[in-house]
């Protein structure tokens, strides 16, 4: 199975540059916003003359028509005529995504999240679907230098980027192609981010032989079957409620105000890029140093819904490490499970025994075996059994209801298996200070 992969490029851009993307953001946002008051209002007009009969197919453009429609209406808008008829498909191509979405949502039952109308100052990015090979230049070709790359597309201004490690440079010699390019203004920078496919590659069959297991907590962000843990993150949004003061005591309308509006994006903005950065480090040591990587698949959208600790939860970024945890793990050939974390505290890693763990008590002493272990620990290497079976431990508990459930690790028959019990001393010395969360 094929795999993309995209780089971000940090362009170089000038003043008049920025100015002719600001313009193209523009004709960008009006098409748009033109597709979906069409698409809307013919919805309305079927509902309002036929309320009892669905939307005829014929009334129901898809996207190849509206890009011949967009073919026909091209020649006579002299501002598309200047422009590339990719730069126009990938709006199409964008429309198209967001009303498949929407109808897939509203046959799950969800919220079905009606498209909206964009405003021109919130549409920062360009898209270039089926990219061909000769809009990035690389470097001592024609127009560009020994160091600088260049992307070169009709109607857009002549960009130039570096290719810090020669990631973009070494994707056609393992067999990766450009299929998409994006042109995309943050508050800090304009990138150009490149989306290179890959052939597939097979994942190895055989069982890990040092796999590693995390487990998710607020005390600690990450705890591993190893004994390893991760502070839990702290944002600290001085910076940004220091911008957002300044922000509201200027005046309304002021060329004043125009410049203290960027600042909390930019803010915000960086603190995103170090926590992205932090997640990449922390999956590139994991994946360099174990051969099977197992997490707990937590329903995160679903924690965020409660009232206590949600805000603590939604800085640690979960969701954000498990999704940079698989690619990295995909792109280095290592298996990558996620595990159900029911009973994962609350069962013996040693022998399956299951007793209540209130969030008070953080070291786990098992009541039929005696293992003494890091709470968080424990449930991790609980995690790694049920992700890979080879390293499930075996053993018998005695007449307990629960022994022959999948989700306590124990079997009818089988001595138990003698694991090393670590020193609590040992085990709270590797957590941070003021260890007492989940």
């Amino acid at each position: 199975m094929e795999w993309c992969q995209t780089f971000r490029l940090r362009a170089k851009c000038s003043a008049a540059a920025h100015r002719r993307l600001t313009a193209v953001f523009g004709l960008c946002c009006e098409m748009y916003n033109a597709c979906l008051e069409s698409w809307r209002g013919t919805y309305l007009w079927w509902r309002e003359h036929h309320p009892e009969e669905p939307l005829p197919r014929e009334l129901s453009q898809s996207r190849y028509d509206r890009m011949k429609m967009f073919t026909d209406v091209r020649r006579d808008l002299p501002e598309w005529g200047r422009l590339s008829t990719r730069v126009g498909r990938g709006v199409l191509c964008r429309f198209d995504r967001a009303v498949r979405a929407f109808y897939r949502r509203s046959a799950e039952g969800g919220n079905p999240g009606y498209p909206r109308f964009k405003p021109r100052h919130r549409w920062r990015s360009i898209e270039i679907p089926d990219a061909s090979a000769s809009m990035v230049v690389p470097p001592d070709s024609e127009n560009t230098s020994a160091r600088w790359w260049g992307l070169q597309v009709k109607g857009l201004p002549h960009l130039r980027f570096e290719d810090k490690g020669d990631r973009l440079a070494s994707a056609p010699g393992a067999g990766g192609r450009v299929v998409e390019v994006r042109v995309v203004r943050t508050p800090l920078r304009v990138e150009v981010h490149a989306v290179v496919k890959h052939p597939g590659r097979p994942m190895p069959e055989r069982e890990p032989a040092n796999p590693v297991v995390i487990d998710k907590g607020l005390a600690s962000r990450v705890a591993t079957s190893c004994g390893r843990a991760v502070p839990a993150r702290t944002v600290d949004g001085g910076h940004a409620k220091r911008a957002q003061r300044r922000l509201s005591r200027a005046k309304k309308g002021s060329r004043s105000r125009i410049k203290k509006r960027s600042a909390p994006a930019k803010v915000q903005r960086r603190e995103k890029e170090r926590a992205r950065h932090a997640d990449f480090r922390l999956a590139h040591s994991l994946v360099s140093s174990h051969d099977g990587i197992a997490s707990e698949d937590l329903g995160v959208s679903g924690m965020l819904r409660s009232k206590r600790f949600s805000k603590k939860m939604s800085e640690q970024r979960w969701s954000a490490l498990d999704q940079i945890l698989e690619y990295k793990a995909w792109k280095a050939g290592v298996p990558y499970v996620r595990v159900s974390p029911n009973h994962t505290s609350t069962d013996c890693s040693s022998c399956g025994h299951r007793q209540s763990m209130p969030l008070r008590q953080r070291v786990y002493n098992c009541g039929a075996c005696g293992l003494e272990l890091c709470r968080d620990v424990n449930a991790a290497r609980n995690i790694r059994a049920r992700g890979f079976p080879s390293w499930r431990p075996r053993g018998r508990e005695g007449n307990s209801p629960d022994t022959t459930r999948g989700t306590n690790f124990c079997f009818k028959t089988g001595p138990p298996l003698a694991l090393p019990q670590a020193d609590v001393a040992e085990q709270y010395a590797l957590m941070p200070a003021g260890y007492s969360g989940i």
